[in-house]
């Protein structure tokens, strides 16, 4: 735990993980939030808040929730009930904007008695700064991972551009066209460097990824194989790496402020060159592959011919795949797992969940002009969206069909960005930098994420290292910490100028606002107010980092539910 505890210190820190403990363990292994069961009333008020979003949903297409719960009824599923606002609310801010909501964010929402507030709140969130952010940097490490891809690749080009295109809600169409035929400077153009990772081993790793991220198909094992269990053949393959045999790459350099020449920029073009690929076969022989898409359209064979831009319409203008691809991928994003699971995997051998319904969100999402706030409406607005994590008898088996929110473990971004939401670390104690300082934690909170091949994991896996930093790391010792300039140091400042609610009990309420984005149940209420009493000391100060610092280390905190 911190350094620095006082003997008493540590007992309370026991006495405070054993109270939460119960809670924590049931909620991760049954979906069970950790707060009181809801009363009557409050089931009410939950399902008038699914009506509401039922019948205001701006356009959610009718057949959405009937088409899920007709799956229910045919295996004999009953759907778990609506969730609380709360857990709702910390979902809807993770999935959308990266992100626990805030205290003020927390409150004004759970205060509300406005029945259609989980709709409105949907349309506040797609036009919040953070929901353009969150979605850059969700797609920044989908086109080029978490890695360190050298000089050459521009990072913040890339997620700055993608910022933009979802700011601006850009059709996935032209911003997937773009990302395919992305060319000139990677600076000035942030979309070229989704490029410019993949050109290594003769640009077969951006033939695998822009089949598998664009397409959902993983086509990348028939470079040196046909494929054992379906139709793809290495033919498949090699005829869309034909399309790209023309990329090249070149850096720039420029005076810098002493008149030396360094390094800028890199530059993506294209240069007539042969118009085919050829791949050794597994009998020895060399075969030779010409530009021919997956369904077999060809292009001419002349150098007067763009090949990148000829791929880019056969992936993105009137193809069924890439329809369905980015509706997979959006729906497996906001429930934990796709119609088609892993999402890049479509095939016969891999057959969606609910066919039918993948195909009509597809159509409909083409019909929108590829409209990506659209597509998220109706997925947040669905019924199956609004159901809590807690799994009941009739369907804890259930995971393919949505009858129950899937609890979701944080990304690191989304950990990361919540430890700084609910305790700003970055800004306690004065005296520093604090967006380098920032900057430096997100560093190495990323690093502690990795794995044995160098490349960080997809989300919180609870390893030893992991553990560690949120237990003891610098990061958490400034969020935790009662310094100056603190969110504790804030809190005890509040409650002690306000006079609508005893001190001990704003300090706990705002405490697990901030971590758990819901207030106490009456036991973990009386719970935490007999430990601040326990303090013999005037300053609840230490009491209160202990009881953060167990809301932050619990599994109610890391997981997405």
């Amino acid at each position: 735990m911190r350094a620095g505890f006082r003997g008493w210190s540590k007992g309370v820190s026991a006495l405070i993980l054993a109270v939460l403990a119960p809670a924590v363990v049931g909620f991760a292994a049954r979906g069970v939030p950790a707060d009181d069961e809801p009363a009557p009333k409050a089931e009410a008020a939950a399902a008038a808040d699914s009506k509401a979003v039922s019948s205001k949903s701006k356009g959610k297409p009718d057949y959405l929730d009937k088409m899920i719960q007709e799956a229910w009824e045919a295996s004999s599923v009953k759907s778990s009930r609506v969730a609380a606002d709360a857990e709702f609310l910390r979902r809807i801010y993770l999935d959308m904007l990266g992100r626990i909501p805030n205290v003020q964010e927390a409150s004004s929402f759970l205060g509300a008695k406005d029945p259609n507030k989980r709709v409105k709140l949907v349309e506040h969130l797609l036009n919040h700064p953070d929901y353009a952010k969150n979605f850059a940097t969700i797609w920044t490490v989908t086109l080029i991972g978490r890695g360190n891809q050298g000089r050459m690749v521009d990072r913040g080009a890339l997620t700055g551009w993608l910022r933009q295109q979802f700011s601006a809600n850009r059709s996935w169409r032209d911003i997937a066209f773009d990302l395919i035929d992305a060319k000139g400077s990677n600076k000035e153009n942030g979309a070229a460097n989704f490029v410019l990772s993949h050109l290594e081993f003769d640009k077969a790793p951006l033939t695998s990824i822009s089949t598998r991220v664009f397409l959902g198909l993983q086509i990348q094992c028939t470079q040196c194989h046909d494929h054992p269990s379906n139709d793809w053949k290495q033919t498949h393959f090699w005829g869309i790496n034909a399309f790209l045999k023309g990329i090249r790459s070149r850096d720039v350099n420029k005076p810098n402020a002493t008149g030396a020449d360094v390094y800028d920029h890199t530059e993506v073009f294209d240069e007539p060159t042969d118009s085919f690929a050829s791949f050794d076969r597994r009998n020895g022989l060399v075969g030779i592959a010409f530009p021919t898409f997956l369904d077999g359209r060809k292009i001419s064979q002349g150098t007067d011919v763009d090949r990148r831009a000829e791929l880019a319409k056969f992936i993105t203008q009137d193809n069924a795949d890439f329809d369905r691809a980015f509706v997979n991928r959006m729906w497996a994003h906001f429930f934990g797992r796709g119609f088609v699971h892993p999402v890049d995997d479509f095939g016969a051998h891999n057959p969606p969940s609910n066919p039918e319904l993948l195909d009509k969100l597809a159509a409909d999402f083409k019909a929108s002009g590829y409209d990506i706030k659209a597509l998220i409406r109706w997925i947040t607005t669905s019924q199956a969206y609004n159901l809590t994590s807690m799994s009941t008898p009739q369907n804890d088996k259930d995971d393919t069909l949505y009858s129950h929110m899937a609890l979701k473990p944080m990304t690191p971004e989304q950990l990361f960005e919540s430890l700084i939401t609910a305790t700003a670390a970055h800004k306690a104690g004065g005296g520093g930098d604090d967006n380098k300082r920032r900057d430096e934690w997100m560093k190495q909170f990323l690093f502690t994420f990795g794995n044995d091949e160098g490349e960080e994991s997809t989300s919180f896996q609870g390893t030893i290292p992991q553990a560690l930093m949120m237990m003891n790391g610098e990061l958490m010792a400034k969020a935790v910490g009662g310094q100056p300039g603190s969110f504790l140091a804030s809190v005890l400042e509040q409650a002690q100028l306000q006079r609508r609610q005893p001190l001990d009990q704003f300090i706990i309420n705002h405490l697990f606002l901030a971590a758990l984005s819901r207030l106490p149940s009456s036991a973990e209420l009386n719970k935490a107010r007999e430990f601040l009493r326990f303090n013999p000391e005037p300053n609840p100060i230490p009491v209160m980092e202990d009881l953060f610092w167990a809301l932050l280390n619990s599994n109610e905190f890391v997981l997405n539910h």
